[in-house]
């Protein structure tokens, strides 16, 4: 803060007092986000850091139904019992497979935990807030995404693994380290929880500064009219929004709060679909999922989960016309 304040006085000898405004205001959008998200940030990664610990995939394995019809709904809303961080979501995935849960249950539950769990609810609440109808949004749109597109890999993949050829191996592999849990020791495993959550917080707080600082820069700097050209595009403002979710690869514990910067601009649908498709597939996402799984798979979920989304965040701007209700 003092840097900035510093950095400030120093920019005011040199620039104009428009410029300069500009600057202050977007430390003001930068510093809003960042304070804001960051006491939910650090609750999620401690939240997801203690399941990681105490309860292993054997766990989930046993609760998930294994019939494809009861089976697809109930994982959709497995995340309220589990509220893993995204980042964490992969790894589990991969291990349910090993152990034999089939796509189509795994899918769902690894798209929806990040997004259906109270510390996602309370952060979108608290960044739209008094617009409690995106957090209805947002959990409808993840429940659609996450339902057909357990629907769909189970036409297309049935009870094949994909898994490729290093993770095959390693799921035959006779050894324990499939449950990655180190040790039974509850002192152990409490302390192993605190580093995994720094260990976490720190990774995904520069995500967090970079996407605060690209949506201040953006508020702030692209002009008024550029950028209602865009956000208010009802397909064009989908698309960059999910382009952005993807890119950023910001948490979802996190990301409501980058996606309210932009709710004076952009139509709902696209923040919407944002705070959806982010969780789901990112950069950081993508390459877990192509170091665990078959790349025609990959592909053709990412194809998926991008068709629904726009489908959904469609629906969403039809029926809202584009405004935040």
């Amino acid at each position: 803060m003092q840097t900035m304040d510093m950095f400030s006085n120093i920019l005011s000898s040199f620039i104009e007092p428009t410029q300069l405004s500009q600057f202050i205001n977007f430390k003001v959008t930068f510093l809003s986000i960042i304070i804001e998200s960051l006491p939910f940030l650090l609750l999620s990664v401690f939240v997801s850091s203690l399941i990681h610990q105490f309860i292993n995939a054997e766990t989930i394995y046993k609760l998930l139904p294994k019939r494809k019809i009861y089976g697809i709904i109930p994982a959709c809303f497995f995340g309220i019992l589990l509220p893993v961080c995204d980042c964490g979501t992969v790894p589990i995935a991969r291990s349910l497979v090993v152990k034999g849960v089939p796509l189509y249950l795994v899918i769902p539950f690894m798209f929806s935990a990040p997004i259906i769990n109270p510390v996602t609810v309370l952060a979108t609440h608290y960044a739209f807030t008094p617009h409690v109808s995106m957090v209805y949004l947002r959990l409808g749109m993840a429940f659609f995404i996450a339902c057909f597109t357990g629907w769909m890999i189970s036409l297309l993949f049935g009870e094949s693994k994909e898994l490729n050829r290093h993770t095959q191996f390693y799921a035959e592999c006779s050894c324990t380290c499939a449950d990655n849990i180190e040790s039974s020791n509850f002192f152990l495993k409490l302390r192993n929880t605190l580093y995994g959550a720094c260990d976490e917080f720190f990774s995904m707080g520069k995500y967090l500064i970079l996407g605060a600082m690209i949506g201040a820069l953006v508020q702030n700097f692209v002009p008024r009219s550029s950028l209602l050209g865009v956000g208010q595009n009802n397909i064009l403002s989908i698309l960059s929004m999910m382009l952005f979710g993807f890119g950023i690869s910001v948490c979802s514990s996190a990301d409501a709060f980058i996606a309210s910067s932009f709710a004076t601009s952009f139509t709902s649908g696209s923040l919407v679909a944002f705070m959806a498709f982010g969780p789901m597939i990112d950069v950081k996402n993508t390459l877990m999922l192509l170091s665990a799984f078959k790349f025609r798979f990959v592909s053709l979920l990412i194809i998926i989960t991008i068709g629904f989304c726009i489908t959904g965040a469609v629906l969403i701007n039809i029926v809202s016309g584009g405004k935040i209700i």
